[in-house]
């Protein structure tokens, strides 16, 4: 990867920051998961860094050494910048093959803190921590965040839906751990033809279980949902997608995951910037760690919000 002279720009910018799938650096590096967030408290006022969205999987084995690892790191942001969690398939008990659902995440991230972050305006389930909602304003737009649990249950989704009519005024972000696949197509478990590793229909999950397809059709097609932000995906651990929802909008669907590079992916985290222009959006690969930016294709667009 090349240097990083200009990482994100200062100025009237305002940036969102994606941390995908932190689960090797708890289990194994937990200095690189402090310096990715030490790197966004010391950046957050220079970039205005309103936002963290991380994508799940924040440990590897759901252990209690992990979980206070990937506490300690988390906790640098605390009263700097607002953060937003989704749990993975390997938060879970069993790496999300458990029935039951169960997961360490609501003992280290509590209700009560998730609460008293600025612009948490609800949960799915009182006390619990896995299906959450967020409201902010950024680049001239008031902003939607649903942050939804690995494979999301029917109910879930249902409850997601009636969000976002409540909200219909707002531009949408959904956060979940599984949806785009690394071929830039969505999971689809009634794909034959096409690569669906780990898609979550293949986990011994309880209840009902929703896919990148049945998200789309279910959930984000019928809002104004302009960005969906996914990990868990091995392959290269990018993906893009743009598909035009029902009400006429573009959404710009994201996969990032850095996992199988080195040290459990290099320390490489996402930078959204939002331009001053209030349409503008782009999207860089960065490594605190190295101080590097990957520059392919995959990793550095832009794109424009629909005005």
């Amino acid at each position: 990867p090349e240097k990083a002279e200009d990482p994100a720009l200062p100025g009237t910018s305002a940036h969102f920051v994606v941390l995908p799938d932190t689960q090797l650096y708890a289990r194994d590096y937990p200095g690189i998961f402090r310096r990715q967030t030490e790197w966004i408290a010391d950046n957050a006022a220079a970039l205005n860094i309103l936002r963290v969205f991380h994508l799940g999987d924040i440990v590897n084995d759901d252990t209690v050494g992990e979980w206070q690892q990937a506490r300690d790191a988390m906790a640098r942001l605390d009263g700097v910048v607002p953060y937003v969690l989704v749990p993975g398939n390997h938060d879970y008990q069993h790496w999300g093959w458990s029935m039951n659902r169960v997961t360490s995440l609501n003992s280290w991230f509590t209700a009560d803190e998730q609460r008293a972050m600025p612009g948490f305006a609800g949960a799915y389930q009182p006390g619990r921590g896995e299906n959450t909602y967020h409201l902010f304003s950024a680049a001239g737009h008031d902003w939607i965040a649903v942050a939804l649990e690995w494979g999301p249950r029917d109910e879930v989704v249902a409850w997601a839906d009636a969000v976002m009519h409540e909200h219909d005024d707002r531009l949408g972000i959904l956060v979940t751990h599984a949806y785009l696949n690394h071929d830039d197509r969505r999971y689809d478990h009634t794909d034959t033809v096409h690569d669906q590793k780990h898609n979550p229909h293949q986990y011994d999950l309880a209840g009902s279980v929703n896919d990148g397809e049945q998200l789309w059709h279910k959930l984000v097609r019928r809002h104004r949902f302009v960005m969906t932000l996914s990990g868990h995906v091995l392959g290269d651990g990018a993906g893009y997608l743009a598909s035009r929802t029902d009400l006429g909008n573009t959404c710009h669907q994201m996969l990032s995951n850095y996992q199988m590079r080195a040290q459990g992916g290099e320390g490489y985290l996402r930078l959204l910037e939002l331009h001053p222009d209030g349409r503008t959006v782009s999207v860089r690969t960065y490594s605190p760690l190295l101080d590097a930016a990957l520059t392919s294709p995959e990793h550095r667009f832009s794109f424009a919000l629909d005005p």
